[in-house]
C-alpha cells in the first residue's frame, strides 16, 4: 500500500513539474514536413498536430512561416514539436516530442499504438492517443518573470570653483627637442599597436566546421567555442547547452542569448 501511494505521489509531482514547464512557452513550432513522411501533410499529419496544439491554447506556427517579432527576437519562447515514429508492418506506433531552443527534450509523450492497417486512420488514432498526455497538463501560458534591473545611481554633481587657472603664453614656451632615440621608440610603439590589433581581430574570427546536424565554431587556437544545431529554419541555429540562438540578419551572424536579465545580442565574425 505504501509503495502504491508513493508511486501515485511521484506521478503527481512529475506531472505538476512538466505542467509548470509547459506553461512557460507561448508558441509551438511544427515542422512543415515530418522526416518520416515523403511530403507535407501526408495523411493529414501536419494539420492534425497543428490543430491539437491550437486547441490546447498554444500559438502554433510552421517552421517555414514568418515568426512574430517577439519570437524572432527570442526563439526560446517556443517549443519545437516532432513525432517519434517507431511503426512496423504490424503496428503503427508514434509519440510526440517537444524540445526547447537548446534542442533539449522538455516532454516526450507515451506511444500511441494501433493495428489498424489504413495509414491515414492509424496515424490519426496514435497521434491523438499520444497527445492525451499533453492535454493532461492543463496548459495555460504563464510568461517567465523578468528581473527588474534597478536604475543607475544619479551622476555626482561637481561644484564649480571660483579659482582662476593661469595659462602661460605659448610663445614664451621653450621648444622641445626630440632625439633620434625618441623617434625610434614611437615607431616601435606604433608597430606594436598594429600587431596587437591584428592579433585581436584574428582571435575574434570563428571558423564553422560541419558536424552531424550542424556546425562547431572554433577560434584560431583552435578551440571549440560553441556548437550550433540545426533548428529546421534556414540560417537559424540553436546553441547546444545554452539558452541561445545564432541567426543571420542583414548579412551578419547574430548571437541572441537569454538570461535572467533579458536578451542580449552580439555580432559574431563567422567564416563558413
Amino acid at each position: 500500500m505504501k509503495r502504491f501511494l508513493a508511486s501515485v505521489l511521484f506521478l503527481f509531482i512529475t506531472c505538476s513539474c512538466f505542467s509548470q514547464e509547459l506553461n512557460q512557452y507561448k508558441y509551438v513550432v511544427v515542422p512543415y514536413k515530418f522526416d518520416f513522411l515523403k511530403k507535407h501533410d501526408k495523411y493529414r499529419v501536419n494539420t492534425l498536430v497543428r490543430h491539437l496544439f491550437k486547441k490546447e491554447g498554444f500559438e502554433v506556427l510552421y517552421d517555414n512561416e514568418d515568426f512574430p517579432a517577439e519570437l524572432g527576437n527570442d526563439r526560446c519562447m517556443a517549443l519545437y514539436a516532432d513525432i517519434n515514429n517507431e511503426s512496423s508492418i504490424f503496428m503503427t506506433k508514434t509519440s510526440i516530442v517537444l524540445r526547447d531552443c537548446s534542442n533539449q527534450i522538455v516532454l516526450e509523450t507515451p506511444f500511441g499504438r494501433t493495428k489498424v492497417k489504413e495509414y491515414a486512420k492509424a496515424y490519426n488514432l496514435t497521434i491523438r492517443s499520444a497527445f492525451e498526455a499533453i492535454e493532461a497538463k492543463n496548459y495555460s501560458y504563464q510568461p517567465k518573470e523578468k528581473k527588474v534591473i534597478p536604475p543607475p545611481p544619479p551622476p555626482v554633481v561637481v561644484e564649480e570653483t571660483s579659482e582662476k587657472v593661469t595659462v602661460s603664453d605659448p610663445t614664451s614656451m621653450e621648444p622641445v627637442t626630440f632625439k633620434e632615440g625618441d623617434e625610434e621608440v614611437v615607431e616601435v610603439q606604433e608597430v606594436e599597436e598594429k600587431e596587437m590589433a591584428t592579433t585581436e581581430s584574428k582571435k575574434d574570427v570563428l571558423y564553422a566546421q560541419p558536424i552531424e546536424n550542424g556546425y562547431q565554431l572554433v577560434d584560431s587556437t583552435p578551440k571549440v567555442v560553441m556548437i550550433l544545431l540545426k533548428s529546421g529554419v534556414p540560417n537559424v541555429y540553436l546553441v547546444k547547452g545554452q539558452d541561445a540562438t545564432v541567426y543571420k540578419e542583414n548579412g551578419k551572424w547574430i548571437l541572441s542569448k537569454t538570461s535572467g536579465n533579458g536578451t542580449k545580442k552580439k555580432v559574431l565574425n563567422v567564416k563558413f
